[in-house]
């Protein structure tokens, strides 16, 4: 699941992402631009903000194998 998180978008729905964001700030280029720039600083800053709240030691341990059922 995390591989697929990380996998990029298509092009196709990338192209309709865009387009709805220019819809959204009048077709305005650079505000559109400013508007991704402050939610993904937003993002960024609440992704600081979960890792600082899990422990080293959490974060280090492997996860166990599960047995078949």
């Amino acid at each position: 699941m995390a591989e697929a998180a990380l996998m990029p978008a298509p092009l196709d729905v990338l192209e309709n992402e865009i387009k709805e964001a220019l819809d959204i700030c009048g077709g305005d280029p650079m505000k559109a631009l400013r508007v991704t720039l402050i939610a993904n600083a937003f993002l960024e800053a609440r992704i600081d903000q979960l890792e600082a709240k899990v422990s080293a030691g959490y974060a280090r341990r492997k996860p166990k194998a599960q047995k078949p059922s």
